[in-house]
């Protein structure tokens, strides 16, 4: 048997354990919610989560097309780069899926997993995984990068719009109506 048609055969169950692993990350309370509510109105979060990591899981195991890829990992990491996480923890999520993969291979393949064919096999799929941390970083680092824009340009506008109060209050209580002199 090969890895990737143990991987089909098994996607539902090693989807459903890499979102367990991703949401154990957050605080009890949280993940709770995450893990039970299903609606992805009332729990965005959880949906995003779920659904960009099957989009990940397909490129893995499929095309590993970069487009593809960034697009699936757009929203998740989104999410994460607003959160209290580290950035190791933000994009460490990736690296929860070596793991549980080995586990499903050692189940279901035993003894089988020794054989050069689906060590050569693991090896790419474990490289692949490194591929996605690396495009799940540099997304990271770009939401961060635009997190910190938005929030200078907010403190900048804030502080125009305070000085001009402040300056607007000074001539009017100074001046009484005429123009502002510093001098005076």
């Amino acid at each position: 048997m090969r890895l990737t048609d143990l991987l089909q055969q098994h996607h539902e169950e090693i989807v459903g354990k890499w979102f367990d692993a991703i949401i154990a990350m957050y605080p009890a309370g949280s993940a709770e919610f995450l893990a039970k509510q299903k609606d992805r109105f009332r729990n965005p979060v959880g949906y995003t989560t779920r659904a960009s990591i099957e989009a990940v899981f397909d490129e893995i195991t499929g095309s590993m097309d970069s487009g593809e890829l960034r697009r699936a990992l757009d929203d998740i990491v989104r999410v994460r780069a607003v959160q209290e996480f580290t950035a190791a923890e933000a994009v460490g999520f990736v690296f929860l899926l070596k793991p549980l993969l080995r586990e499903v291979f050692q189940k279901h393949l035993g003894d089988q997993i020794l054989r050069q064919e689906i060590v050569d096999e693991m090896v790419d799929l474990e490289t692949r995984i490194d591929q996605v941390a690396m495009l799940t970083f540099d997304k990271y680092m770009e939401c961060r990068e635009q997190l910190h824009e938005v929030r200078t340009k907010e403190i900048r506008s804030r502080s125009a719009n305070l000085i001009d109060s402040l300056n607007a209050g000074s001539c009017v209580s100074k001046c009484k109506g005429e123009p502002f002199n510093d001098d005076a």
